[in-house]
């Protein structure tokens, strides 16, 4: 490691200051999802702005959005095989 690459002692400071803020807000948070688990943790949902989720908040996501990259991933290798002429 170079000398130019070296941080100074108040840029490891400040980095130490940060990286213990991080880890505090990731205590934090585990804590907060023990408390209060969710059944979409980790996931994320993309909504159309057609979508009838808008207008009525108890449909499940499940029916109207995609809930993850891996409905994503898999909903467009569906489309591609079919596109393709695959039976599958």
């Amino acid at each position: 490691m170079s000398k130019k690459d070296k941080l100074t002692p108040e840029q490891e400071k400040e980095l130490i200051k940060l990286a213990a803020e991080i880890e505090a807000e990731a205590i934090a948070m585990k804590v907060d999802y023990d408390k209060n688990p969710s059944q979409e943790s980790g996931s994320i949902v993309f909504v159309n702005e057609q979508s009838t989720l808008l207008d009525n908040e108890d449909e499940e996501l499940g029916n109207q959005a995609l809930v993850s990259s891996s409905q994503i991933l898999a909903k467009e290798l569906k489309k591609q095989k079919k596109e393709n002429g695959d039976k599958k």
